[in-house]
């Protein structure tokens, strides 16, 4: 009886045929699997963003107002406009002291921040043991993924923050417009790129829009907006990182002295 050698390899139809398979498996549970990491970013997005709103809403309980000039001042030597020293004050007293409630690992801008050998990327933002911030986290260089920062301005009743539902922060990347801008489009783009972005409120709701158009209320007259600046009470202002091209990024207007939105 004649017997075949066994055959200890595949043939080049057969490895083609496998290779095959393998490409129309991964094409299809490639995007199921990215869809899952999305909303994994989203909720850890979400929960960051929920507890910058709370933290700063128990700021404002335990102190009778809201974050001043003077606080960023006094804690970061100077009172530039960047959201930076809006959380080394919340970091100072206690509030919120991990870095990366702010720059999240999945934002593009901290990815490239945090591959450049250069730079050091701090667990903390403020270094109890030497009372000082850590020297990485100063200045509008160091990427935030938030945009944020109810300023006390004179004669405001602070009481109303933490009656009504006011915007307190969101992800990077929102438009005048009511868009979210393209993650590559510049230095600025947004977190989620134009698939949409958070916006947390003081009473601790986050919420994801697509787009903002018209879903704002306007803290002056009641009526629908596109703009987060419009939701904010008048003699407030919020801000983002310094240099910002888009009229939604919210920044200060000035630094001694506050102005109606």
């Amino acid at each position: 009886m004649k017997y075949f050698a066994e055959r200890k390899s595949f043939t080049l139809v057969e490895l083609m045929t496998v290779i095959s398979v393998l490409t129309v498996l991964l094409a299809i549970t490639y995007p199921a699997a990215q869809a899952v990491m999305n909303r994994i970013h989203r909720v850890k997005a979400a929960n960051n963003l929920r507890t910058i709103a709370l933290a700063h809403a128990q700021f404002i309980a335990d102190f009778g107002r809201a974050i001043t000039f003077t606080d960023i001042k006094n804690i970061s030597g100077n009172d530039t406009n960047t959201a930076n020293n809006f959380a080394t004050v919340l970091a100072k007293y206690g509030y919120i002291n991990d870095v990366s409630v702010w720059a999240w690992d999945f934002d593009y801008k901290v990815k490239a921040y945090k591959r450049d050998t250069s730079k050091t990327f701090p667990s903390e933002i403020y270094d109890k043991s030497t009372k000082k911030i850590h020297t990485h986290f100063q200045g509008g260089t160091f990427p935030l993924s938030v945009v944020c920062g109810i300023v006390q301005c004179p004669n405001f009743d602070y009481k109303t923050l933490l009656k009504g539902k006011y915007p307190a922060a969101y992800s990077r990347g929102l438009k005048s417009n009511g868009s979210w801008m393209e993650s590559s489009t510049n230095d600025n783009g947004g977190v989620f790129g134009t698939k949409g972005g958070l916006v947390a409120y003081y009473d601790g709701s986050v919420e994801w829009y697509t787009d903002t158009v018209n879903k704002f209320i306007k803290y002056s007259n009641k009526t629908k907006s596109s703009t987060i600046c419009n939701a904010i009470p008048n003699s407030h202002q919020s801000m983002g990182t310094s240099g910002q091209t888009d009229s939604n990024f919210l920044t200060w207007k000035g630094y001694n002295s506050c102005h109606n939105i």
